[in-house]
């Protein structure tokens, strides 16, 4: 695969609108979950940030200390142009998902800043497990002294309308596996609650993947371009691949949960 917006199974109006975060929920969850920080002249980096769209009701977040890592180039554009004081990195990672022409393995980017908050929001949904280990333990090399790195994951148990009445009940797996359409009601019913059993499970295209191996690492396996990946978690499963840190409950109107790490 060449440029990103080149080739697979979507136009390109529609892939723009597809991985355009429409989400501003952003600041308020993580300032809610890190207990109403300083942010004025702390260094921050928001890794996966789309376009920068945390900014947009960000309070107290001086633009010239926020980095954004992101695999689209198109969304670094877009926050360049409408945040010309904050600073974009493209990560050309490969990423079947959301950078089809990307590097395989590639480190995340240094970019000689020790950040106080490293926040990533709906990005560890949409890995392997194998992967968040990785990242994780990448971006904790970044944190300065008493920093932070915050990031959100989804729970395959948990109702998304606790957090939002306007939601129908059920998992974000339901939601996933019925926007696909591959499976009877009864089927997804069956499917739904393997996930709710597993300790941590990968929704792929529409088929559920129960604790695969490392054979469906995006890092090792060559994916459909732009094809939908989300990954889930228990709260029990994140405590054991991170175990320092702390697990917060859902930020309403948000379903996802969130892993603090903190550098002592």
């Amino acid at each position: 695969p060449g440029d990103p917006l080149d080739g697979g199974y979507m136009s390109v109006p529609v892939l723009l609108d597809r991985i355009t975060s429409t989400r501003e929920t952003q600041f308020v969850y993580f300032d809610e979950v890190l207990g109403h920080p300083r942010w004025s002249g702390r260094k921050i980096l928001d890794f996966g940030g789309n376009f920068g769209i945390f900014l947009r009701r960000a309070r107290g977040v001086e633009h010239s200390d926020y980095w954004c890592l992101d695999v689209n180039k198109p969304m670094l554009e877009r926050g360049r142009q409408e945040f010309p004081r904050a600073h974009f990195v493209h990560y050309n990672r490969y990423s079947p998902e959301y950078n089809p022409g990307g590097v395989r393995r590639l480190p995340v980017p240094d970019v000689g800043v020790a950040f106080d908050f490293i926040l990533a929001f709906s990005v560890f949904t949409h890995v392997h497990r194998l992967e968040l280990v990785e990242l994780v333990a990448a971006l904790r090399g970044m944190l300065a002294p008493g920093g932070a790195l915050a990031f959100t994951f989804s729970d395959a148990r948990y109702d998304r309308s606790l957090s939002d009445p306007e939601l129908p009940a059920g998992s974000d797996v339901r939601k996933n596996l019925e926007r696909e359409a591959k499976h009877t009601p009864h089927e997804i019913d069956v499917l739904v609650e393997r996930a709710q059993r597993a300790s941590w499970c990968v929704a792929l295209d529409g088929e559920l993947y129960v604790e695969p191996g490392p054979e469906l690492a995006s890092q090792s396996r060559l994916g459909t371009p732009w094809e939908s990946y989300c990954s889930y978690f228990t709260a029990e499963t994140m405590r054991f691949l991170v175990p320092d840190a702390t697990i917060h409950e859902p930020v309403k109107p948000e379903w996802q949960h969130c892993c603090v790490v903190r550098n002592r």
